[in-house]
């Protein structure tokens, strides 16, 4: 933590936005009530080893290999968090969530972390301009400070922009999203055999992890797991 975040701690300190006690934004033990995701297949619900994608599932309408999920979207506290953290410029709040997802990550993977790299949900450059941050960037950089794990956050981007997926239909989902990434060419030759750890904020239907999962796949990628804060 530099001097900055020390005196701003001092002076205007964290609370969690449940219990109201100091130095963070969510305590360790208001998560622990809220509870976490247990380990299920995405696809079917059913439950899984490691939130894996069961093989069945993944050869018929996914191509990622594992969706960890932190905590439950439908909460109060949650939802208030990740809104605020993605609407209203208090970025602090990604710095505390970025502790129990590294917590969660490593939990339900086995690879070394020289074999991992991080990678952000790319968001389009409009949007970003005037969010003036990606929420999902500042999870990654934060999450590779603590267990010093190499990011990247310009292989992948987002080249389309689209509509809002939240007032989509499933079906309206995938239509939109298609060829709205790009990859770098030259870069993935160097990371495709890494396993790719993609960080988002919250899954929903998951068209937006599988597109970017079979852009991945389709330059020889071998894992992907998809990491977020939340879901339904």
């Amino acid at each position: 933590m530099n001097i900055f975040n020390i005196i701003k701690d001092v002076l205007a300190p964290k609370k969690c936005y449940s219990c109201k006690k100091e130095w963070h934004f969510l305590c360790k033990k208001c998560l622990e009530e809220i509870g976490y995701f247990e380990s299920i297949c995405p696809v079917c619900k059913e439950k899984t080893r490691d939130f894996e994608v069961h093989f069945y599932c993944k050869k018929e309408t996914i191509s990622l290999d594992k969706v960890i999920i932190l905590t439950h979207y439908q909460n109060k506290i949650i939802k208030k968090l990740i809104k605020d953290a993605k609407f209203y410029g208090k970025k602090d709040i990604l710095e505390d969530i970025a502790v129990y997802l590294w917590e969660k990550l490593f939990d339900h993977i086995e690879e070394n972390t020289q074999d991992i790299i991080l990678i952000p949900t790319p968001m389009y450059f409009w949007k970003k301009l005037k969010r003036w941050y990606n929420q999902s960037e500042i999870l990654v950089k934060n999450m590779s400070k603590i267990c010093q794990i190499d990011y990247n956050n310009s292989l992948i981007k987002k080249v389309r922009n689209t509509k809002a997926q939240s007032h989509l239909s499933k079906i309206e989902r995938m239509e939109n999203l298609q060829k709205a990434f790009s990859i770098d060419e030259k870069l993935i030759q160097n990371l495709k055999n890494k396993t790719f750890i993609i960080v988002d904020d919250v899954v929903s239907t998951g068209s937006t992890l599988h597109e970017i999962s079979t852009l991945l796949k389709k330059y020889g990628v071998k894992k992907i797991y998809w990491l977020c804060i939340a879901s339904d």
